[in-house]
């Protein structure tokens, strides 16, 4: 599991911020969700080969039922080679970290938009 450092602290604010602040900043971290998804499937096109040519496609993201703004991004499980451990690594291959890297990138990226966001309401 990535951690997404900074962006949970950002969901432990809500409760604070209320309907209105939430209401502004879920689809910015929707947007997020979706721009880190494709920031790790790129990676993964680049990192996969041959022997993972379907493990791109299987990264997603997914809204989760939650009282907080919560976002599962990664390899869905139900689609073709999602269960492979590229991320990670296993015996047989070396962590790739494509979701590692593409967290780096877009986690800063979130961080600014939701600080754009929660200013244009005056919090």
């Amino acid at each position: 599991m990535i951690e997404a450092h900074g962006l949970r602290e950002i969901a432990t604010e809500l409760p604070r911020l209320g309907f209105k602040g939430a209401k502004a900043i879920d689809p910015v971290i929707a947007e997020g969700a979706q721009f880190l998804a494709d920031q790790w499937r790129r990676n993964a096109e680049q990192t996969s080969g041959e022997h993972g040519k379907h493990y791109p496609k299987s990264i997603d993201t997914e809204r989760v039922v939650s009282t907080d703004i919560v976002f599962e991004v990664g390899p869905n499980p139900s689609k073709k080679q999602g269960r492979m451990s590229f991320e990670e690594g296993s015996v047989n291959q070396p962590a790739h970290l494509d979701g590692a890297k593409a967290l780096d990138k877009v986690a800063p990226l979130i961080h600014k938009s939701v600080e754009i966001a929660l200013g244009r309401l005056g919090f």
